[in-house]
């Protein structure tokens, strides 16, 4: 993993160079702005580890040659592999000098964390998931996110377009970027400055629930109704309801968007040590 300074990050060759993507996503506390996810007092909770021989897997690649575990590895630049089987930790790797207490970018494995968040507000009767999503943010009315039901969200049910544009997803995935980071935006950029604006442009290309779009928006509009409904930020609510459920380790950290306006919510990847989120 390079070890040059980090304010040399934007002038790298960024997600193109597996050693500066690795970087990015294991030094997140150092380069934004964040929110502390708390562990809570009790001590860490041990993992029972064990052996199932998964190092001596091969694995064939599609020009046919036989590769090793480490092989793989080396291939595909993984930064680190933990398996876990009925509770036991059976197999650990981490390649390219990372260590396990080192904290990494979950990505978008935060959508489960939000869902199970309001799975479980639902079932103590705090959410409604028959409610549309403008009856918690009136905002939201009229546009796409507003007028489908918080399950629907959860479903990742809507069909949107931003702004009027046709929906292209990679191009959406850089235009969310512009929202929440100001650095990555182009010069010139006259949109949005938070997600929550950034949610309003959302209008329909289709009912909702009449089939399945991964989309971002569906987890931001669902982080602001959660933090609408129980007055408190996305971070605490992991913290209270999750984390420090865990028997963690580590706390971990909510990422929250480099802007003027605050954002929907702090829903962005947490990033946590792998027998963090082992556990």
């Amino acid at each position: 993993m390079t070890e040059a300074p980090l304010a040399h990050l934007h002038w790298s060759r960024g997600y193109t160079d597996p050693a500066w993507v690795r970087r990015y996503t294991t030094s997140g506390r150092e380069l934004l702005p964040s929110r502390r996810v708390w562990r809570g007092p009790d001590p860490a909770r041990s993992l029972p580890t064990g052996t199932a021989g998964i190092e001596q897997l091969t694995i064939t690649a599609p020009d046919g040659r036989t590769l090793t575990l480490q092989d793989l590895f080396a291939a595909a630049e993984t930064d680190a592999l933990l398996v876990m089987h009925r509770g036991t930790v059976v197999y650990e790797n981490y390649p390219h000098g990372l260590r396990p207490h080192d904290a990494h970018f979950n990505a978008s494995a935060a959508k489960s964390y939000v869902g199970l968040l309001a799975a479980t507000l639902a079932h103590r009767g705090t959410l409604d998931r028959d409610a549309t999503a403008s009856s918690y943010i009136p905002e939201l009315a009229g546009t796409a996110f507003g007028d489908s039901t918080v399950d629907h969200l959860l479903h990742m049910g809507t069909h949107v377009s931003y702004a009027g544009r046709p929906f292209d997803k990679p191009v959406e995935a850089q235009r969310y970027f512009a929202v929440v980071a100001p650095p990555l935006r182009p010069y010139g950029y006259s949109g949005p400055t938070s997600i929550r604006e950034h949610l309003t442009t959302a209008r329909a290309t289709a009912a909702p629930g009449t089939g399945f779009r991964y989309e971002n928006g569906n987890v931001e509009a669902l982080a602001e109704i959660l933090r609408r409904v129980t007055g408190t930020t996305t971070s605490a609510l992991l913290s209270d309801m999750i984390w420090s459920r865990l028997g963690a380790d580590e706390d971990t950290t909510s990422w929250t968007a480099r802007a003027p306006k605050p954002p929907a919510a702090d829903s962005a990847p947490p990033p946590a040590t792998w027998p963090g989120s082992a556990r």
